[in-house]
């Protein structure tokens, strides 16, 4: 009797101790807990190895290779830590054969230790495209299918045909070339244009202000040509692309042939683009008279 009473008394005890340190004495609670705290530590060690191992934080600029030889950027490439791949081909005028012409990312861009870096390099020979069929078409017809395929007008020539408006020939470098005929990829052609059987003339637009290319465009669409080009001296070709007319030969406002040539003067220069524009005045023309309260205009 007295052992019965002993054991109740112990289990009441038991039950009055606290749920959770009753808990944390369990076996399987201190197991899983274990387990927890190992799962844990290890985690973080892995993060810290992970860290480590990946350089976290350091970063490399990538150089620019423009220019260099595949060999030249891979050497460059390694001694930054840094691998390469080619991955295409292209054809740019100017570069020589074989250099690199492209680069993926951009170069000053920040990557990890032992990143690739991939290329596109010259070509070893130009991109050659087919000329196609434009003739009997208009000119505006003809420019925009010779630029679906890579070529570019540089002029057009008029001359006296009964297919008034229509590209009667193309010449490439003075000589009358074929469809299908194979051209380097960005080469310029001239349009031969009929111009009707009679003597058609036009009026020189203002060129002023204009880039080089949209003067093309424009002098094109007025059945002009554009002639000879000058630059101020000095400019380099990135000046040259954003350069704008501020003088024209023939002037504006006089009237010539169709398909007649006309000079172009470029400039950076703001100071060139303050003077007044010459504009053609016909003197055979008389002014009108101006109004008078004399009597002597009666």
């Amino acid at each position: 009797m007295s052992t019965e009473i002993e054991s109740k008394s112990k289990e009441t005890k038991k039950n009055k101790e606290p749920f959770f340190k009753r808990l944390i004495k369990n076996p399987l609670v201190i197991s899983i807990l274990a387990c927890i705290v190992i799962v844990l530590i290890g985690f973080a060690w892995m993060t810290s190895w992970l860290d480590d191992y990946t350089n976290h934080g350091v970063e490399i600029e990538t150089p620019d290779l423009n220019g260099m030889t595949e060999k030249e950027g891979g050497d460059l490439l390694s001694t930054r830590g840094l691998t390469y791949e080619v991955i295409d081909s292209m054809y740019v005028k100017g570069m020589k054969p074989g250099a690199i012409v492209d680069q993926v990312p951009k170069a000053g861009a920040k990557v990890k230790e032992g990143r690739k870096i991939y290329v596109k390099i010259q070509a070893y020979s130009a991109k050659k495209v087919s000329l196609p069929e434009v003739r009997e078409g208009s000119a505006r017809q003809a420019e925009n299918l010779l630029a679906s395929v890579g070529l570019k007008v540089r002029n057009l020539e008029y001359v006296p045909s009964e297919q008034s408006g229509n590209v009667i020939e193309v010449k490439f470098n003075d000589q009358v070339i074929l469809p299908n005929t194979k051209l380097v990829e960005g080469s310029s052609v001239t349009l031969v244009i009929g111009r009707g059987l009679s003597n058609q003339e036009v009026v020189v637009s203002s060129f002023r202000g204009l880039t080089l290319e949209r003067a093309r465009n424009e002098a094109h669409e007025k059945d002009l040509n554009i002639g000879s080009i000058s630059y101020d001296k000095g400019m380099s070709e990135e000046d040259k692309a954003k350069a704008v007319v501020y003088k024209q030969i023939p002037i504006t406002g006089k009237t010539v042939p169709a398909g007649s040539r006309v000079d172009l003067y470029l400039t950076i220069d703001k100071t060139k683009m303050e003077e007044p524009e010459e504009v053609f005045k016909d003197e055979t023309v008389q002014d009108s008279v101006p109004d008078s309260e004399d009597g002597l205009w009666n």
